[in-house]
């Protein structure tokens, strides 16, 4: 059996991903140092697991549920920008995920132990929740991308999260397909 490339995540809702892509257009316009995230393979990502075997998806299922038992919806708003390491030396460029309650850092947390139990390794580094917009290919266009960006505050919009996706992504040369697995309701 071959394995599949998955990660667990939220959808995000078709309204705001529509303002996330009216928002690259314009970005577009101004140099082709980035590679746009296309608006389908915009998820947040909670947990990315890489090659699993077929035969440990319900596991991986089993697990998330059992670790979200007892969360309700989350309401997460989706603003501003920001880009890893930062705007001087960007490689990532990203959209902030604001959830001030810590329901959602939680949520991370306890798939992330659950998931240990089933020797999947934790992230070394803090759960930062974000949106990839675009990763950084050259320097065309960067310095007035960045500039636009680190100059304005957008707000693309509220959603309440009610499923977590448990979701294959297969890499095609025309771009990553994804198909849900498994959806596990909050």
């Amino acid at each position: 059996m071959p394995d599949i490339r998955t990660f667990i995540c939220f959808e995000i809702p078709v309204p705001i991903k529509e303002r996330i892509v009216k928002l690259q257009n314009e970005l577009r316009s101004l140099g082709r140092g980035v590679r746009w995230v296309n608006p389908d393979g915009i998820h947040l990502t909670l947990k990315f697991l890489g090659d699993v075997q077929e035969k440990d998806i319900v596991k991986i299922a089993e697990a998330v549920k059992t670790s979200v038992n007892g969360f309700m919806p989350v309401k997460i708003k989706i603003a501003n920008t920001g880009a890893f390491p930062n705007f001087k030396r960007p490689r990532v460029i990203w959209i902030g995920v604001e959830e001030p309650t810590g329901q959602l850092v939680e949520i991370h947390r306890v798939i992330e132990q659950e998931l240990e139990k089933l020797e999947y390794e934790k992230e070394n580094r803090n759960f930062s929740p974000h949106l990839t917009l675009g990763r950084i290919k050259s320097s065309d266009g960067i310095e007035k991308i960045t500039n636009k960006l680190s100059n304005r505050e957008i707000n693309f919009g509220e959603f309440t999260a009610v499923e977590i996706i448990i979701m294959k992504s297969e890499l095609k040369p025309s771009g990553a397909v994804y198909t849900p697995l498994f959806k596990i309701e909050l």
